[in-house]
């Protein structure tokens, strides 16, 4: 039984030539991750609009990317360019907010997803019922007490192995102690199995999702996150393209997921190599990345929201304060036309 160090998780293993390309890639994904989850946290927090419970639940996976986009990879770059660690009780500190950044920003993904499977497929009432600003309070407080919860047996009980890297350009050798979160197998089992757990609720909710916007004659915005009920017109398959994109959405999710869950899981078993263990690992790490704009480049909201702060309409507070539109009240503010197409017009 391979024991807790044989995930190669540490860039000793790797040449200076793709150290260097690995922290590249790093810094970069750094940038644009911190950028893009900064963005969206400052529009939902700006805009009365955007504070819905559907948004509440992006955000949570926003900051949970940011541990992992602006706090963890700046620091892995460093360390991985130069082939040095830090000091044994940061490294730490700094290996645990990227497992608990993982773990939270998985469960939004959940959250999310049950957020919008909940809002379509049932009816209004149970949908408010059910999101209450106390319910939705909780549930995001709940993804990151499991999170902490999850990473406390490895705070207690993790060893740290030294170890000494060999710097194949200029043979000299870098003192220093590998610690990563994901050598232990505990860590790494945990995280495979919140995993697959991910996948199966959102490949449900996605799917059943895909099914009801396919199947029914109602007009359902999932962009926008509406539901408007008794439209005076049937819609052609076409028209229907809603729901290809939150296959999208659970295609790039697995996309993103799978490649390190097989990894993490082969790894309980057997020694990883360098090269797989590293390609799954960045395939992973985009996620942080794109999740702001996997969430809101199709809701119209953050669209408008955004084209104002660039426009510089909220320096001159003509966006602020707008009060978001409930379920109860969407349904009555659609003009009643007597041609499909001018129909569509007024709802694009």
């Amino acid at each position: 039984m391979p024991n807790d160090t044989d995930v190669p998780l540490s860039a000793c293993a790797l040449g200076r030539g793709s150290r260097i390309s690995l922290a590249t890639v790093y810094s970069f994904m750094c940038v644009v991750g911190s950028v893009l989850n900064l963005l969206v946290i400052y529009l939902v927090v700006t805009f009365k609009k955007l504070r819905t419970a559907s948004n509440a639940f992006i955000v949570s996976g926003c900051v949970a990317d940011l541990l992992v986009c602006a706090f963890w990879m700046p620091h892995e770059a460093v360390a991985t360019s130069t082939g040095t660690f830090l000091v044994i009780g940061y490294q730490a500190f700094k290996e645990a907010l990227l497992f608990l950044g993982i773990t939270v920003s998985l469960l939004s993904h959940s959250l999310i997803a049950v957020n919008r499977y909940v809002l379509i497929t049932k009816t209004p009432a149970v949908y408010q019922s059910l999101y209450q600003k106390r319910n939705t309070e909780w549930m995001i407080a709940g993804s990151w007490l499991i999170s902490l919860g999850s990473l406390f047996p490895w705070i207690t009980s993790f060893r740290y192995p030294p170890e000494r890297c060999r710097d194949a350009a200029d043979a000299s050798f870098v003192k220093g102690t590998s610690v990563s979160v994901l050598s232990s197998r505990f860590a790494a089992g945990t995280l495979a199995f919140t995993i697959i757990g991910q996948t199966l609720v959102v490949v449900y909710c996605y799917f059943k999702i895909f099914r009801r916007v396919q199947t029914s004659v109602k007009r359902v915005s999932i962009l926008n996150f509406q539901i408007v009920n008794n439209l005076p017109y049937s819609f052609p398959r076409k028209d229907k393209r809603l729901g290809f994109y939150v296959l999208a959405v659970c295609f790039i999710f697995i996309l993103t997921t799978e490649p390190i869950f097989w990894v993490l899981v082969a790894g309980l078993f057997a020694p990883v190599s360098v090269v797989l263990w590293t390609s799954a690992w960045i395939v992973f790490c985009t996620i942080f990345v794109s999740n702001p704009f996997l969430y809101t480049w199709k809701n119209e909201e953050f669209r408008k929201s955004f084209r104002s702060v660039m426009r510089g309409d909220f320096l001159r507070g003509s966006t602020v304060g707008v009060e978001p539109i409930t379920i109860n009240t969407i349904s009555h503010i659609f003009p009643r036309q007597n041609s499909r197409r001018a129909f569509l017009g007024e709802m694009n």
